[in-house]
């Protein structure tokens, strides 16, 4: 017993330092993230500041038909608007009615199958032949 537990003391003293050591290269690796971080950003400030002061320099130029551009494109996606409206509607109602078919053939389906057992059941009607090109009982 005194054996055992000396062996998982050993063990979870190795498992502590391999720790320790994993902790320092992690503070490293996060040290020099840190770095490079700091780095990039004084340097990304520096270009946003001369590209400011650039800005700052020139005139700002506004054409005089701003407005009557910004209607055109608004009356253009206003129309887009309507027509994708009235496509999405059309498929709506195109897929409820596909939907209907599906259901009402479904229903026959199962009808004319119920039919088909009770005739075959009764003797009635003949079982079906086998398809010879395609093995499919019909």
């Amino acid at each position: 017993d005194l054996i055992k537990r000396s062996q998982t003391a050993i063990y979870e003293n190795r498992k502590i330092r391999e720790l320790v050591l994993e902790n320092n290269d992690l503070k490293c690796a996060l040290a020099e993230h840190q770095e490079a971080m700091e780095f990039i950003m004084t340097k990304y400030r520096a270009q946003m500041a001369a590209f400011m002061t650039i800005n700052k320099e020139q005139p700002e130029i506004v054409p005089d038909n701003n407005e009557k551009v910004l209607q055109k494109y608004i009356d253009g996606m206003s129309r887009l608007v309507v027509k994708s409206s009235d496509w999405i509607k059309q498929d709506e109602e195109c897929d409820l009615q596909m939907q209907k078919e599906m259901a009402k053939l479904r229903y026959e389906n199962k009808y004319l199958q119920r039919c088909l057992k009770i005739g075959r059941a009764a003797g009635s009607i003949d079982p079906p032949p086998i398809h010879e090109k395609y093995g499919i009982v019909w």
